[in-house]
């Protein structure tokens, strides 16, 4: 059977045409599409409300796209005789509850099973492109779990977590955020970051689990009256990565600390992956300007030492220091008005290449 546009077609049926095997071509394409469509709008409203769902790339309407396919794959996974477990397992028994369901009632379950298995995608993309983020988000929602003084709240479709302070909350119960919306003054504008990190920074213990850690953060922020008490998920997860970032460049950068043979080979390891940063730059240099000719060799090997120097500044507390300075070493005549007429561009753009993966590897380290 041939079906036309989805207002010519019961959702219904096409539905039970699809767990029964009995479906068309079209039939398919079409339910397919209409799932894509839900997850993509599932996606695209958490970007509007501050999530960042999409990577790197420019079109990100063209990403988000991408990831609603990847989202809802697995939903269209085959037996190889043309059926689709997930979905018969979700449906039928809904079929055979309602006897007369109609479209509306089936958009309905729709929604509801695209959403689920989007929300678990990208738990799961989110797993693989920010291990070490997954990791501490595990660990403040264990921290939740396990302390009689933390408690969560969802609104939104975002998290968020506030200190009780003997506040009594049933515990088997959704936070009711209306009812105490006083206590966590909703009204009250959220604390700002620089000095949220400049008071974690007096508070932190790079000995602490990431439980205390929280614990003490979230007892600071209930003590500042003028502003809201309670903070989301995702500033926590990024607070803590950022300490312990700058804390690792610290201890890197202190001369006049003894290493232990714990350190010297962590300092060996955090070098070793200048090596591998460089490989990558100079294959991009190589695959963008030597072969387009907007580079000469020369010119590729003393950007390629220059960079290499922006590494090392960057774990020896210098990363603010000049891409100019870092250039000039290897070409002394070069003057402020030459590079920024014929070298900022290129130079610049492989050096903040070059600091984004190594920083990425610094990531995997932590």
């Amino acid at each position: 059977m041939k079906l036309g546009t989805m207002e010519k077609t019961s959702l219904a049926q096409l539905v039970r045409d699809i767990c029964a095997g009995d479906y068309s071509q079209a039939q398919l394409v079409e339910f397919i599409n209409l799932t894509q469509k839900i997850s993509l709008g599932y996606l695209k409203y958490q970007e509007i409300i501050g999530k960042r769902i999409s990577g790197e790339r420019v079109d990100t309407t063209l990403e988000l796209q991408d990831l609603a396919v990847d989202c809802i794959a697995e939903l269209f996974s085959g037996d190889g005789n043309g059926n689709f477990p997930q979905l018969k397992k979700y449906y039928e028994p809904k079929y055979e509850e309602t006897q007369n369901i109609d479209d509306a009632e089936v958009l309905i379950l729709t929604r509801r099973l695209v959403v689920r298995k989007t929300k678990q995608e990208l738990s799961r993309i989110f797993r693989e492109r920010d291990p070490e983020g997954a990791k501490i988000v595990r660990n403040i929602k264990v921290a939740i779990r396990t302390s009689e003084k933390l408690a969560m709240f969802a609104d939104l479709g975002k998290e968020y977590v506030f200190y009780k302070n003997g506040l009594e909350l049933n515990p088997n119960e959704p936070v009711d955020v209306d009812l105490i919306a006083g206590y966590l003054r909703r009204k009250n504008p959220p604390i700002p970051e620089d000095l949220l990190h400049t008071r974690f920074i007096d508070i932190y213990n790079p000995s602490d689990s990431v439980s205390s850690s929280i614990r003490k953060l979230l007892r600071t922020v209930h003590d500042f009256n003028d502003y809201q008490n309670f903070l989301p998920i995702e500033v926590i997860v990024k607070l803590i990565r950022r300490v312990k970032f700058n804390a690792v460049k610290e201890k890197l950068a202190a001369d006049d600390s003894v290493p232990t043979p714990l350190d010297v080979l962590e300092v060996k390891e955090i070098e070793s992956y200048i090596d591998v940063v460089m490989e990558k730059v100079e294959r991009k240099i190589n695959t963008q300007y030597l072969r387009s000719n907007k580079l000469d060799y020369q010119r590729a090997e003393i950007y390629a030492k220059a960079l290499r120097d922006v590494l090392n500044d960057l774990i020896q507390k210098k990363d603010n220091s000049s891409y100019f300075r870092n250039l000039r070493f290897y070409l002394p005549e070069l003057t402020q008005r030459e590079y920024r007429q014929n070298e900022r561009s290129v130079f610049e753009y492989l050096a903040k290449v070059a600091k984004r993966e190594f920083r990425k590897h610094l990531k995997e380290l932590l």
